[in-house]
């Protein structure tokens, strides 16, 4: 079941793969957009001046600059269409969104992750896409569904996916080399993984990782056919808390004997290029990394890395919308949110500018528009989605409206684990009481 519903991405990822095998390199910079492709974009409602508000969130400048060169390139088509974007870092980015909401004044167009949007559909703040899908203002002809699936609710589209990407654990091929240790293939096990980690303290006299978060906790319970919450959203998805005990017991070891980087050092990380394996300082980059980083990690390092997927068993992995574009229910300008977003998803140098960099697209017609312009860094990417669609289970429902403060949740225990002023065995009953009465509450 799991892989029928995938099918499409190895269809359009194995096209780019067999399209780019000829590159010949690629600019980030941004393209002229032509008069025919801007004709090939449904038009506006009027030609009156319209100003656009737009919100995302960015980790880096490269976002931002990845961001603006869209926005001036949909200026220069639309010309009498202005767009006004904001970005904010992190778990800033949320909390402004809900003051926004709360005072009824959302941008038009909101940049949504798949684990928020049931809670902004569910509160009546997004507008369904369905009629600009339907008059071709959002084309998507010629598009597998189950690209969007994530976004769609009660039979209506409330999200539009930008990009495709997965979790990943990079690694530096020359650290590990100096340390004999092997790349990760894909029958890599935790029990390998740990056996890395200390030959690379003792050749290298370097941590091999950082601590493990929720994202690879998610796919330590998926690697067990479990998962982080229920189906029905007001519990936990898994029963035996020895899989949260087992989880951080490891993770303790590898504390304790200097494998990994000290918590406090990570606890200091402010942005995606401050990480400790952007630094060199460590051989596995496995602190929460999604595959659209690999950018910002080679950039870090001034070197090529490896991109591999979590140890243990492959069918915890998941491919994952890299984000959606929302449009909130409040806009006062709706159509031409609409077009801004089917600009930024479909216009070929709109993909030629954002380079990959916010996920993999996904509509045939763009892939083959972009495809001389792939580099060999982008190649591996494809070939590690395609890779992981292999081993890959279906993606887990979105989270919850509670999932972000059962996310702080397990943050404040996984934090007083580590610290050891609690053990695993008690971390994992406080964060299954608190954690369920969070969930049972928000039901």
């Amino acid at each position: 079941m799991a892989k029928a519903k995938i099918t499409g991405l190895t269809v359009a990822l194995s096209t780019v793969i067999a399209l780019t095998g000829c590159s010949s390199g690629t600019s980030s910079a941004p393209v002229e957009t032509s008069a025919a492709t801007a004709a090939a974009t449904t038009a506006p409602v009027s030609k009156e001046p319209v100003t656009l508000r737009m919100t995302y969130w960015a980790g880096s400048q490269l976002t931002v600059d990845r961001n603006n060169a869209v926005v001036q390139l949909f200026q220069k088509a639309y010309p009498n269409i202005k767009v006004e974007a904001e970005y904010y870092a992190g778990d800033a980015y949320w909390d402004k969104m809900s003051v926004l909401a709360a005072s009824s004044n959302l941008p038009d167009v909101i940049r949504m992750d798949y684990s928020k949007i049931t809670n902004f559909v569910g509160k009546n703040l997004l507008l369904p896409l369905d009629d600009y899908m339907k008059d071709k203002t959002i084309n998507l002809e010629g598009v597998n569904p189950i690209h969007n699936a994530g976004g769609r609710f009660n039979d209506k589209q409330y999200g539009i996916n930008i990009g495709n990407n997965a979790l990943v654990m990079f690694y530096n091929p020359e650290l590990l080399e100096k340390a004999g240790v092997k790349a990760p293939a894909d029958n890599y096990t935790w029990e390998q993984y740990e056996k890395d980690l200390r030959t690379i303290k003792d050749k290298l006299g370097i941590f091999g990782d950082t601590h493990l978060a929720q994202s690879h906790f998610s796919v330590w319970l998926r690697q067990h056919d479990k998962s982080l919450f229920n189906k029905g959203q007001d519990a936990l998805g898994y029963e035996d808390d020895q899989l949260f005990v087992d989880f951080f017991k490891q993770q303790l070891r590898w504390q304790k004997d200097g494998l990994v980087t000290p918590l406090g050092t990570e606890l200091e990380v402010k942005s995606l290029e401050d990480g400790p394996f952007t630094k060199g300082q460590t051989a596995f980059g496995g602190f929460s990394y999604w595959s659209n980083h690999v950018d910002i990690m080679e950039k870090q390092l001034k070197k090529n890395v490896g991109l591999a997927m979590y140890p243990g068993d492959g069918k915890g992995m998941y491919i994952k919308p890299s984000f959606f574009h929302s449009i909130a229910k409040s806009s006062k300008h709706p159509k031409e949110a609409a077009l801004f977003i089917d600009f930024y998803t479909n216009n070929i140098e709109a993909a030629k500018s954002l380079n990959a960099y916010f996920g993999m697209p996904y509509n045939p017609k763009v892939i083959q528009g972009i495809q001389d312009t792939f580099t060999e860094t982008q190649k591996r990417v494809v070939a590690y989605l395609t890779n992981v669609e292999k081993y890959a289970s279906a993606i887990d429902a979105p989270e919850p409206a509670a999932g972000a403060e059962v996310a702080k949740v397990y943050k404040n225990i996984s934090d007083e684990v580590l610290f050891e002023k609690i053990t695993p065995e008690d971390g994992a009953k406080r964060f299954r009481k608190e954690a369920s009465a969070i969930l049972a509450k928000g039901k």
